[in-house]
């Protein structure tokens, strides 16, 4: 498996990251694509990482068109061999738990089994994403051996997710691209693919209470949210082997849900765990509309 891991100007947060598949999946290949990291810190960290991994940086020549989340997705698919699955990760999440070379062996058999898988979930469900009654339909198949989701109207995170594991030859196979947006892209994958499938046992998840930036910008709405929730970096436990197996082997498969199953190292935070800094504040949200707005026409 070859890992991507996507940054922008989060050091901290992609040390946390790096470390935990250097613990977890040292077999794994890594490639750090970040987009123009102009702090200090990251630049310091991604120098670091750069002495061990492949490091590509927007302002380098990699000969592919990077800038943005998604542009730099495709430029990833575009690198990676048709001879191993790729994990796509972000550096405000982070590993869980030990990914073993038989974990791996079945993913690329599921993939070979099952002709109309697309992508699969790395990551745990958010327990923020079930307080809808709507959303909270998840059905486990036994056949397939995975979670899916039926939320009752068609929803982002159905068919894509950003965090994702993939077969880039059956990508390539079906013309594959990865567009700009996440639900775009989830409208493209429900015609192509069957649900995205969701591990039993995930082996990652984004870190609750996480800085943000929308556009590679912090607005005041958005600083002032990160302020009011007391974000910063949290990184979570790493599970154990039995606390694994068990959720491997739980009759009946129990929905992995983050909060249930996952331990931040440090601090005491509020359930469900929030992942926006302005998560559930619809003013500030409005006031971080207006003043991009605001932004936008005085340029």
């Amino acid at each position: 498996m070859h890992i991507f891991v996507f940054s922008y100007n989060r050091g901290p947060f992609l040390e946390n990251c790096i470390r935990s598949i250097e613990d977890c999946a040292p077999q794994c290949q890594l490639t750090v694509i970040d987009d123009g990291s102009d702090d200090p810190e990251t630049r310091r960290v991604l120098a670091e990482i750069a002495k061990r991994h492949q490091v590509i940086d927007k302002t380098a020549e990699s000969g592919h068109k990077l800038g943005g989340l998604y542009a730099n997705m495709q430029a990833a698919f575009e690198m990676a061999a048709d001879d191993a699955l790729i994990c796509f990760l972000q550096d405000d999440t982070q590993m869980v738990r030990q990914l073993s070379d038989e974990d791996i062996q079945e993913l690329r058999q599921n993939f070979a089994d099952q002709p109309d898988l697309g992508f699969i979930s790395p990551a745990f469900v958010r327990g923020i994403s079930l307080k809808k009654a709507a959303n909270q339909d998840f059905r486990f198949d036994s056949e397939r051996g995975f979670w899916f989701w039926y939320p009752r109207q068609r929803s982002t995170g159905t068919w894509f997710s950003a965090l994702l594991i993939a077969d880039p030859r059956r990508l390539r196979q079906v013309d594959w691209s990865f567009e700009v947006g996440e639900s775009v892209n989830n409208r493209k994958a429900a015609k192509i693919f069957c649900r995205m499938a969701r591990m039993r046992a995930p082996f990652s998840m984004w870190l609750p209470n996480g800085r943000a930036y929308r556009g590679k910008q912090k607005s005041l709405a958005l600083r002032f949210g990160e302020w009011s929730r007391r974000c910063g970096l949290y990184p979570l436990e790493i599970m154990t082997d039995q606390q694994v197996e068990d959720l491997k082997l739980a009759d009946p498969a129990r929905l992995p849900v983050a909060e249930e199953f996952l331990k931040p190292t440090r601090g005491a935070l509020k359930t469900p765990w929030a992942y926006d800094p302005m998560q559930g504040a619809g003013w500030l949200k409005l006031l971080d509309r207006l003043e991009r707005k605001l932004r936008g026409l005085f340029r």
